[in-house]
């Protein structure tokens, strides 16, 4: 019988068996050869000794003489087996050579893996600058990383956040959970685009604010969270129970009738102002909206700057229940049905949202407050036109709630870089009108004639809002519709300037029908709100365009400037009049600070450019907006805003050779502490006199203008805040 000259190990005869006795037999002999042999051939075959090393007798795993254990071949260390007796080739069958190979690239394979790990901790601990971009504001994406096998990319990712190193520094606020929002976020990407601001801070608080023991941080020391324990272990109180008295209230409901109510329209006002007089009537049923509705209101209004107040001062102490409230209300719309959801609920919604907005509780869940509304809006068909067989005061509420609903959410399109329903569906809503709360009630048949635009009435910021609506709402889908920023082509950019342009000199000069300052604020501040929110959007189409190929886009920058400019000179005109914490529900004022800003910085150092030119008249604006910033940080004690508008100031002046660095950061700090022995006084008031001289020393410190080798830690030492408080003055250790 002849071999197969196809078959690659063809089986050995029983003559090369006996010839070759130490050769290893790959494929048993034929029966029948064995018979057919003859008896002096056939020999009986010892039993090989069988060796094994401890950990394959605990295994029950044998070695033959000569070769490896199965455990070493198992796992790759087939050469460096401790009982291979003879330095000759390893001879496997072809599937175990198969799987050694296979172990071995997945060996290397997960070496590469752990080495690529390390790579990842290095570069997310190191927050150092390169190309003047930070490395923080490049997230590790999970699609960019090959996936391997029996490891998951989501475990790589957050092995490499967790590894972040932390110090006893101000917190970088990118390095916070979620990191997308401060990716996206409009005014968080400065810190990438400005690389000098974040350091400064550092450097304020590592030299000036630790010896205190003073941290950049939110101060939550002064709050009394004792009823958040409280709620949750009792029953839902009744909201009426948490409502101020009637005096207070109708102060706060006042401010929020004559000021938010022009600029989103929630209620009817003379409907309001009949059922609120019921409210507070002896003897009538009180009902759990209304009690929802006003506390919602007084909520929105007690964040109001204290020149509305007027001559009735509210006291301070009902900011610090703001959020007390919010929690209360939030509390009662989850208990709403679904099903019988009514108009008031929608009311209630926004006013929440509103009252979270101006008091900033629970920033980074904005855009979904918004986006939740627009959902509840599309189910009960608000984004529809109202059917005829209503009446015209349904009609007309149904309108306002559902403009209301749409603007707040595209303005969190436009600041949190996120897209929005708004880009996807179809509303037929017809155009707002522009009407006075006393030209309709619920009892009206016939719908009145619209005023003309040029009149100003309560509802005119949403009539003309509506005529830019289809342009702003095209910007932002382009811009964030595909769910990350895509910065638009020139071309498209210019034509959106021009139509941007055109809606902004469209805008009614409006003109005062009484000659009071009430009137004139009221005016301004819709007016200054309509030119903010198309501001907005031609800052975000030319922000891509700034500093882009060494400043080949000079228009971009122009228009960048004038535009941050021209916001500012509006907010201090707001200022002027009380009303500039109306805007606050924007963050204009924030955006053109740090657009100017960068801008400035941007220029070289003794540059002849108008933007140069300008930059200690640019100060001098900044400098006006900032006790802005300092009556929010007094209201909410958030200090990142006043120290990021400051930083602003303190680097330009750096930039123009006008103050040096280590006197900039003492003077910055020394304004920071102001405000915060400030703040502490006004949360935890004593003795009347000693709050008066610490004002004054406060002011008298202020004036004086500060350096290096006066300061030395020693400016406070003498306040009766420090004298009582020894541990936090190193003068008095």
């Amino acid at each position: 019988m002849t071999d197969d000259p196809e078959r690659v190990c063809p089986a050995p005869t029983i003559a090369e068996v006996g010839s070759e006795k130490s050769t290893v037999n790959l494929q048993a002999p034929a029966v029948g050869s064995i018979l057919n042999a003859e008896p002096q051939e056939v020999r009986t075959r010892k039993k090989r000794l069988q060796l094994s090393c401890g950990e394959c007798r605990r295994k029950k795993l044998s070695c033959d003489r000569g070769r490896p254990c199965r455990r070493c071949v198992r796992t790759g260390r087939a050469d460096q087996c401790e009982f291979e007796t003879t330095p000759r080739p390893l001879l496997l069958p072809i599937n175990q050579s198969a799987q050694l190979e296979q172990i071995k690239s997945d060996q290397a394979e997960l070496q590469n893996l752990r080495t690529e790990i390390f790579q990842l901790r290095e570069l997310l601990s190191k927050p150092t600058t390169q190309q003047g971009r930070d490395l923080f504001t490049e997230d590790v994406d999970g699609d960019e990383i090959p996936k391997r096998s029996g490891v998951d990319v989501k475990d790589i990712i957050t092995i490499s956040r967790n590894s972040i190193n932390t110090n006893d520094g101000p917190p970088d606020p990118r390095e916070k959970s979620p990191r997308g929002y401060y990716r996206r976020h409009t005014l968080l990407r400065f810190f990438s685009e400005i690389p000098q601001l974040f350091p400064f801070i550092k450097e304020i608080a590592d030299q000036w604010l630790k010896p205190y023991g003073i941290y950049i941080k939110k101060n939550k020391a002064g709050k009394d969270d004792g009823w958040k324990m409280k709620m949750a272990g009792q029953e839902q109180p009744l909201l009426e129970s948490l409502l101020p008295p009637k005096g207070d209230t109708d102060v706060l409901i006042a401010i929020y009738l004559d000021h938010f109510e022009q600029l989103h329209r929630v209620v009817h006002v003379p409907t309001f102002n009949r059922e609120y007089i019921n409210f507070w009537t002896p003897g009538k049923t009180r009902y759990p909206t209304m009690a929802a509705m006003i506390l919602s209101m007084i909520t929105v209004s007690i964040c109001a700057s204290a020149h509305l107040v007027g001559s009735t001062p509210v006291p301070a102490a009902y900011r610090n229940m703001a959020e007390q409230w919010i929690f209360a209300i939030d509390d009662w719309l989850r208990l709403q049905s679904t099903k019988h959801r009514k108009l008031v609920h929608y009311q209630v919604a926004c006013l929440m949202y509103m009252a979270k907005r101006m008091n900033i509780v629970g920033k980074k869940r904005f855009w979904k407050d918004t986006g939740s509304l627009v959902q509840d809006a599309i189910m009960d068909g608000l984004n529809r036109n109202p059917s005829i067989t209503d009446a015209f005061f349904i009609r007309e509420m149904k309108k306002r709630i559902w403009y209301t609903i749409r603007e707040l959410e595209l303005q969190n399109s436009f600041e949190c870089g996120l897209p929005t329903l708004l880009h996807t569906i179809d509303s037929n809503v017809s155009a707002p009108t522009n009407l006075a709360d006393e030209d309709f009630d619920d009892t009206t048949k016939q719908a009145p004639i619209s005023r003309p635009s040029n009149y100003y009435t309560t509802s005119s910021y949403q009539f003309h809002s509506f005529r830019s609506w289809e342009l702003r709402l095209e910007i932002s889908r382009r811009l964030f519709g595909s769910g990350f920023f895509r910065a638009l082509a020139y071309d498209d950019v210019l034509r959106y300037t021009h139509e941007i342009t055109k809606a902004i000199n469209d805008l009614p000069p409006w003109n005062s029908s009484r000659n009071d300052r009430k009137s004139d604020a009221r005016l301004l501040l819709s007016y200054s709100m309509l030119e903010f929110q198309l501001k907005e959007c031609l800052l975000t189409i030319h922000r891509p365009y700034i500093d882009r190929e060494g400043g080949s886009y000079p228009l971009s920058e122009n228009i960048c400037y004038q535009t941050s400019r021209e916001i500012l000179v509006s907010s201090i005109q707001l200022m002027g009049l009380g009303v500039q914490s109306l805007a606050q529900l924007r963050e204009d004022l924030a955006l053109a600070s740090l657009h100017i800003t960068r801008l400035t910085l941007l220029q070289p150092e003794g540059s002849n450019s108008i933007i140069m030119v300008n930059a200690p008249s640019t100060v001098d604006l900044l400098e006006q907006c900032l006790p802005i910033i300092e009556d929010k940080y007094l209201r909410f004690s958030d200090p990142w805003t006043f120290f990021i508008m400051c930083t602003a100031i303190m680097l330009i002046k750096i930039h123009m050779g006008k103050e040096s660095r280590q006197n900039a950061k003492s003077s910055c700090a020394r304004r920071f502490l102001d405000l915060y022995y400030k703040n502490v006084w006004m949360r935890q008031p004593s003795d009347l006199a000693q709050q008066q001289a610490i004002t004054q020393d406060i002011v008298n410190q202020t004036a004086v203008s500060s350096t290096l080798a006066t300061f030395q830690y020693t400016s406070f030492s003498c306040t009766p805040f420090l004298i009582n408080n020894p541990n936090l003055c190193p003068c008095l250790t």
